[in-house]
């Protein structure tokens, strides 16, 4: 079995972090120093900004920075007076607010990777009102050198020489793949896809996504990524830019255990999602009141801001039911299935066990 490796050439050139305020008038541009958009770095009125690029492209980015409503796209190919080319792709998420990334043309390269010892099962994510399927969560498992299918921490006492930074582009790659299947065989459900706060810093990966999309011609928003709330806290900014990117490929977005750590809710507000998954240990204590009544209010806020809930996490049927009488609208766990693999999946739309 050979071990994953990614030919990243190219990859070190980073993207640079942008955001804009129609009511100020003002994009503000993150660019790494030394960089080939280094000399862009900085607060530009969008007029200073648009005389920076070639004509078409002027009016490529004008228009839906000044017309964008909340949860536009914005999928700009662009090319700078020096001549360099770059992708100019973000998302509203809220109104006269949005955010992105510019990467420069060198890192829009797709990656390339041989034959991998990466082998994705799927949890399903039931609705709570029904128990029908209605999606699925990606999760890395591994060929270790014994044959076996283990998980990464695993591997890494078994001494695996995975190259671990091309895990996600294979992941992504894979669930695609299975969620076309899935959804070519008349089931219409989503993939959902956990990446670290590095994972989508890389100017390649939203790239690759977007091609990925494109490729397996999905529907907007089906195929998701997951990321968690304690990696977008290591760099709030850079991950809001990464996420709207993400968003304007073609992605769904989904916040990870909402309720550990240091919840903020300015990442409720600022982050374009779709849903947001509860931590577990938040959703076990919905049997305690002073914890449903938490429960219950954050769940309502959540809905209000037009975003799914997933309770996760669940072992006890009771609990469920519980946390869908407070409003969640889906719900993941052994209560009701273990992680399939690919050739076993079908059984998930089987009748659930009373």
């Amino acid at each position: 079995m050979g071990y994953l490796a990614a030919d990243k050439s190219g990859s070190s050139a980073r993207a640079a972090l942008w955001s804009w305020s129609a009511a100020e008038g003002v994009l503000v541009i993150r660019a790494d120093p030394g960089g080939p958009l280094a000399r862009l770095d900085g607060r530009w009125t969008l007029q200073a900004l648009l005389d920076q690029m070639d004509g078409l492209a002027r009016v490529r980015i004008s228009t839906p920075l000044r017309q964008g409503r909340a949860g536009d796209p914005i999928d700009i190919r662009v090319t700078l007076l020096d001549g360099l080319p770059a992708h100019f792709f973000g998302a509203f998420h809220d109104v006269g607010v949005a955010r992105g990334l510019l990467v420069p043309a060198e890192t829009g390269e797709r990656f390339v990777y041989g034959e991998s010892n990466v082998e994705p099962v799927f949890q399903p994510i039931r609705r709570l009102d029904t128990l029908a399927v209605a999606g699925f969560e990606a999760l890395a498992r591994f060929r270790a050198p014994d044959g076996k299918l283990v998980g990464p921490d695993t591997l890494v006492g078994m001494g695996g020489d995975t190259d671990w930074s091309a895990i996600a582009p294979v992941m992504l790659a894979k669930s695609a793949d299975a969620l076309v299947a899935l959804r070519a065989q008349g089931h219409d459900v989503f993939m959902q896809v956990n990446l670290s706060a590095a994972e989508i810093a890389q100017p390649m990966l939203v790239e690759e996504a977007a091609a990925i999309i494109r490729d397996a011609q999905l529907p907007h928003g089906v195929l998701r990524v997951e990321l968690t709330e304690q990696a977008a806290l290591r760099d709030f900014e850079g991950a809001l830019g990464a996420l709207a990117a993400f968003r304007a490929a073609g992605a769904g977005i989904v916040l990870d255990d909402f309720g550990a750590g240091h919840s903020s809710f300015a990442w409720l507000a600022e982050i374009p999602a779709d849903g947001v998954k509860l931590d577990p240990r938040l959703c076990r204590m919905i049997r305690q009141p002073r914890a449903c009544r938490i429960v219950t209010a954050l769940t309502g806020l959540i809905r209000s801001l037009g975003m799914t809930v997933t309770a996760e996490g669940i072992e006890d049927k009771v609990i469920a039911e519980e946390l869908h009488s407070i409003g969640c609208d889906f719900v993941q766990g052994y209560a009701y299935d273990m992680p399939l693999r690919l050739p076993d999946i079908g059984v998930a739309f089987d009748p659930p066990a009373a």
